[in-house]
């Protein structure tokens, strides 16, 4: 049985990135997805490649509530790092059509995400 509840699918996204499956974000994410972030736009190859760039620092996402309104769901979570950013609040207002995720809109403070990306720059020069 496909799984096409809103807030079911919302979670699972939420859940693979916290475990570090990209191969589940494939399957999550509707070939045309369109995802957002600082005033930049990525399609779902883009998207995926960028989650898998923040994983090495990624510990673990908190979920901390997921709201729904029919296709549209906005997630609260904690991005929780082993950086000296800790955890950092996102929340993301998702669209889902037939299981899958169509669109992502990810709101975070990028002043609190900062050491996330300095802390990355860093392990890759090593």
């Amino acid at each position: 049985m496909t799984v096409t509840d809103t807030a079911t699918v919302a979670r699972g996204y939420i859940q693979a990135v916290g475990a570090h499956d990209p191969d589940a974000l494939g399957d999550l994410f509707d070939d045309a997805l369109r995802a957002e972030f600082a005033g930049t736009t990525s399609d779902k190859a883009a998207w995926i490649a960028a989650l898998e760039r923040l994983m090495p620092a990624l510990v673990r996402n908190e979920l901390r509530e997921v709201f729904t309104d029919g296709d549209r769901a906005c997630v609260v979570y904690d991005f929780v790092t082993d950086t000296s950013a800790g955890a950092v609040r996102c929340v993301e207002l998702l669209t889902v059509h037939d299981g899958r995720i169509t669109q992502i809109e990810l709101l975070l403070d990028r002043a609190a995400f900062a050491p996330v990306n300095e802390e990355l720059a860093q392990r890759a020069k090593q």
